[in-house]
């Protein structure tokens, strides 16, 4: 077999596509664009191998448009601008543009003289939040269509049809035909792959559970260090964190050690620390930072049980962004410029000549019981503004409440 059982095997009309039933059902945007005839620039939009460009082409052939194939991670500017230029015929061309979100903006913004005379209709797919990775002017003029991951129900089925439409010599049940489904883990790509060795390798045999786990080795990890499933594990584990699910933060946490891009993961702990936790319970910064430099220095795969005890231990803390809050309040009213001057006795007065500049007044706090002494540190213009405010939920930010009420009590 010369080329991919993936890439044979690429369905040339909506009736071959599997999943995506919300598009392609009897009053889907797809299924109704071909029932019209009607022709739209379209944004495909979804997790890999959920057969984005296949949607792509085979709503082109259903329409009986003439398109063009221009992948944005290998392809030059020249090599669109002469595929535009080979326009054929006066039917509508259809562009379609993979993975758009590797694309230089400056081949972006070339798109737009032509979305603008309709000379050209786009079908555009990306794995990538495309409200980030789209120029704005370009997605204005497209519908955004968020494809589905391939349930696994869809998946059993499609495998199905594929063995018997294409006549693969196959001793398999239906019961390993599930196991394929599952250990695709949604991606139908990574099934066809699979069913690619099968064919080639194992036709002469029954396949079983035993064979189908030493091709796959393990479950398809979901998430790659690009897109949006990694985005979404990094937003998951941390809001798991956040909201005390210990067995919630583990499992994502264990979905983002298999990616394998352990530099990120350290980061996102020790930002989750400051942030969610902070003054609920202040030293869990330093012993995730201490988790984190055993990982680097011990690595994988002992390294993991460091990192597993701080996440744990995080997620099963006190939580509180009273810290997260302050800080924010106050760099933003900052850059926003709300900067008024500084009380004269509160400037750098070490200086002969200060008094002569009106630099006096400052009152030691030192000198006074409880190093406290009740003065105005703030600009009179925000001088009643209040950046920080307690959470005395936690046990820990309760007794700084209790202290600094104390100190700070007038007699």
């Amino acid at each position: 077999m010369d080329k991919a059982l993936s890439f044979l095997l690429r369905p040339t009309t909506l009736k071959k596509v599997i999943g995506q039933t919300h598009l392609l059902n009897k009053n889907g945007i797809i299924t109704k664009m071909v029932e019209k005839n009607f022709v739209a620039n379209l944004i495909f939009y979804g997790p890999p191998g959920i057969g984005k460009t296949s949607t792509a082409i085979s709503l082109a052939n259903d329409l009986n448009c003439e398109y063009i194939q221009f992948n944005a991670s290998k392809d030059k500017k020249e090599t669109l601008i002469k595929l535009i230029e080979l326009k054929t015929s006066k039917n509508k061309l259809i562009l379609i543009i993979d993975e758009i979100h590797r694309m230089n903006r400056n081949i972006q913004d070339y798109l737009l003289e032509f979305l603008e005379t309709r000379e050209i209709v786009v079908f555009i797919t990306t794995t990538e939040n495309p409200y980030f990775v789209i120029n704005p002017a370009i997605r204005s003029r497209c519908t955004v269509l968020q494809l589905n991951e391939i349930s696994k129900e869809e998946m059993i089925e499609g495998i199905k049809k594929i063995i018997i439409d294409n006549d693969l010599k196959l001793d398999i049940d239906n019961k390993n035909i599930s196991l394929i489904s599952q250990y695709s883990n949604g991606d139908l790509r990574t099934a066809l792959n699979v069913l690619e060795i099968l064919e080639n390798l194992y036709n002469d045999q029954k396949i079983d559970e035993n064979l189908l786990k030493n091709i796959f080795d393990k479950a398809n990890v979901k998430g790659t260090a690009e897109g949006d499933e990694y985005h979404d594990l990094k937003s998951a584990f941390q809001k798991s964190i956040r909201g005390s699910d210990v067995n919630a933060a583990l499992h994502y946490w264990a979905r983002l050690m298999e990616i394998g891009d352990y530099e990120i993961i350290l980061r996102r702990m020790q930002v989750i620390a400051y942030e969610d936790i902070g003054l609920a319970n202040p030293a869990i910064a330093q012993r995730v930072y201490l988790a984190c430099q055993s990982f680097r220095e011990i690595g994988m795969p002992e390294g993991i049980k460091m990192l597993g005890m701080a996440v744990i231990e995080m997620a099963l803390s006190e939580k509180s962004n009273s810290a997260y809050l302050a800080i924010d309040a106050a760099i933003s009213d900052v850059k926003s410029g709300n900067v008024p001057p500084i009380p004269v006795y509160l400037r750098d007065g070490h200086y002969a000549s200060a008094v002569k500049l009106g630099v006096n007044g400052y009152v030691y706090p030192h000198n006074y019981e409880n190093a406290w002494v009740d003065q105005q540190y703030l600009p009179d213009k925000i001088k009643n503004i209040k950046y920080f405010e307690f959470k005395p939920h936690s046990a820990y930010e309760k007794k700084l409440k209790e202290i600094y009420d104390k100190f700070t009590k007038k007699k």
